[in-house]
């Protein structure tokens, strides 16, 4: 891939920031359905350090996940390159991370799995909302909508900006009379000043 190609891409931190961002929102989500449910399913650790195991679980799932699908994302040269590969990976990996992460806070097969569960719900839901196996645009597509974009709103605003214009330039104009007068009169009162005291 060409230089300029991977600079239209975001770049890897950026990826991961996104995905940390999604994912604690997912997070959220998760803990506020796992306090819900914690009334009737009983859990072998307490709340918080089930909170904690799920937050450890997203945490390290949001970031695999963005690392796992980087490859794709620079071979397609899309910021979201789509297909099955793209979607699957990373859902497959925040089930694995998911549970290790929690059984390794946790110690216990139940709450794991119920982190497990959780985490699966949340980005099967988040799958089927954004459809990420649809393919997105490439960065060229998307630059060329941008031009586009602020070619429409540059023909769009002409007249806004023509007439901003013309008005800065009638003030500029005003202002320069203004302050030519002014020096004009004070030039004029100097000389009357000087004529009297002769």
């Amino acid at each position: 891939m060409r230089d300029d190609d991977a600079a239209l891409l975001p770049r890897l931190g950026d990826a991961i920031a996104g995905q940390l961002a999604t994912g604690t929102v997912k997070g959220l989500a998760c803990l506020l359905v796992a306090w819900i449910c914690s009334s009737w399913i009983a859990l072998d650790t307490a709340f918080g350090t089930f909170a904690i195991a799920l937050a450890i679980s997203y945490l390290l799932s949001e970031i695999l996940g963005a690392i796992i699908v980087r490859p794709i994302v620079l071979k397609e040269r899309r910021p979201n390159p789509g297909g099955v590969l793209y979607v699957v990976l990373p859902f497959v990996v925040s089930i694995m991370v998911s549970f290790a992460a929690a059984y390794a806070v946790t110690s216990s097969l139940r709450d794991s799995s119920f982190v497990t569960v959780l985490v699966a719900a949340c980005n099967a839901a988040e799958i089927l909302w954004i459809k990420p196996w649809v393919p997105g645009p490439s960065p060229e597509e998307m630059a060329a909508k941008f031009n586009e974009f602020k070619a429409m709103t540059k023909d769009h605003f002409a007249d806004d900006v023509a007439d901003i214009k013309r008005r800065a330039r009638e003030r500029t104009r005003e202002q320069y009379y203004a302050k030519t007068a002014r020096d004009e009169a004070k030039r004029l009162k100097k000389q009357k000043r000087a004529e009297d005291q002769r």
